[in-house]
């Protein structure tokens, strides 16, 4: 690989609490990391929640992050002090969800709990602010990090309003129209969805491109890349976006994959062949995601687990299939968060967040001494 690391947020609400991360916090992590030889981070700056200063008010900003209370200096000093330890950097963008609130008009596909908007990429106007979200990210931290990653999650949901764009995309692509493809749904056996997902992965690559141009003309030279959700559910994966499609408009752009609940022992093999098999064969570099000090709950009738458990199937995997960068969710666990929880994480076999992420370092360490000690 050419990188492992951590994947984690300042974005309230994100993660294993980055958001209320002082000086110090960010100089232990990063310390760790460099000691441990863990040589990449992945900064969500932009999740459900916004983590860094912004002068759009459409975008949420709790002044009890402490990103956004010092008014970015603790993200310029993280990703600063990342490249002086030989660090490489990356910042997530998810830039398909928004807090309706602040973003001031309701969402078209729907709602994360109360609060949160999700909004598919036809909804009036969201180019325009996607665009003006990473030109942004781009003027502020461009000279600063190695990569952006954008996220599209829920993008493709069916709102009635992009039936009609559907409807013209059909047609000038030889496909059945929206009422003819209602109708094969209702047939037996048959997976009738890839043509609206051939339609939805047509809107992400026009979104992505528009993106390229924006963030490349603010001067941005670093590396971009997209997540391509995956869901594994019992006895299936799916993955929504079509690949060979992606792989022939955006060859440059590799793809970050991960497993919807981040158990590796669901669908242990067809995850790896969906994740990183498949998009390498089509030319693509792959960064892979997996659990890291990580309490997000696993599905209903799943046996319990431990992250050492969790780790280890990770690290195995890796070595087997080799992803490009392989980086662990979560590098702490400092609140009580859905993503990485401090009252959780005991249930998972690890009595605090620093002590569980250097151990997994020391696991990915013990396991590469032995790699190269056998080669």
């Amino acid at each position: 690989m050419k990188e492992i690391g951590f994947w984690d947020y300042t974005a309230p609400g994100g993660g294993g609490g980055l958001e209320v991360y002082t000086g110090d916090d960010w100089d232990r992590l990063l310390d760790d990391m460099a000691a441990g030889g863990f040589n990449s981070l992945a900064l969500g700056i932009k999740w459900l929640t916004t983590g860094y200063r912004s002068r759009f008010d459409w975008l949420d900003q709790d002044p009890a992050c402490t990103a956004i209370s010092s008014d970015n200096a603790l993200i310029h000093d993280a990703l600063q002090g990342a490249r002086r330890r030989g660090i490489r950097t990356w910042l997530l963008v998810v830039a398909s969800i928004y807090q309706a609130k602040q973003f001031g008009v309701k969402p078209s596909t729907g709602y994360w709990g109360d609060a949160t908007g999700l909004y598919d990429l036809d909804f009036p106007g969201l180019g325009d602010r996607i665009e003006l979200l990473l030109d942004e990210v781009a003027e502020l931290f461009g000279t600063e990090t190695d990569g952006i990653v954008v996220e599209l999650e829920f993008c493709d949901g069916e709102a009635p309003h992009r039936i009609p764009i559907y409807n013209e995309w059909a047609k000038a692509n030889g496909r059945p129209d929206f009422d003819a493809i209602k109708q094969i749904r209702l047939e037996p056996r048959a997976y009738p969805y890839y043509h609206w997902r051939d339609f939805t992965t047509s809107r992400r690559i026009e979104m992505l491109s528009r993106i390229e141009r924006v963030v490349r003309a603010r001067g941005f030279t670093g590396t971009l890349t997209s997540i391509i959700e995956l869901d594994s559910a019992p006895m299936a994966v799916l993955g929504n976006v079509n690949l060979v499609m992606l792989s022939q408009a955006l060859p440059h752009w590799p793809v970050v994959t991960y497993d919807s609940i981040y158990d590796r022992r669901r669908n242990r093999l067809a995850t790896m062949d969906f994740c990183v098999d498949q998009p390498r064969s089509l030319g693509l570099e792959v960064y892979y995601l997996s659990r890291g000090v990580m309490t997000f709950p696993l599905q209903p009738g799943m046996p319990p687990t431990t992250l050492d458990e969790q780790w280890r199937m990770t690290l195995e995997d890796a070595a087997r299939h080799k992803p490009d960068i392989l980086w662990f969710m979560s590098a702490d666990a400092r609140v009580d968060g859905p993503v990485a929880s401090n009252v959780q994480l005991p249930k998972w076999g690890q009595p605090d967040g620093r002590t569980a992420r250097l151990k997994l370092m020391r696991m990915a360490g013990e396991r590469d001494l032995a790699r190269r000690n056998y080669l």
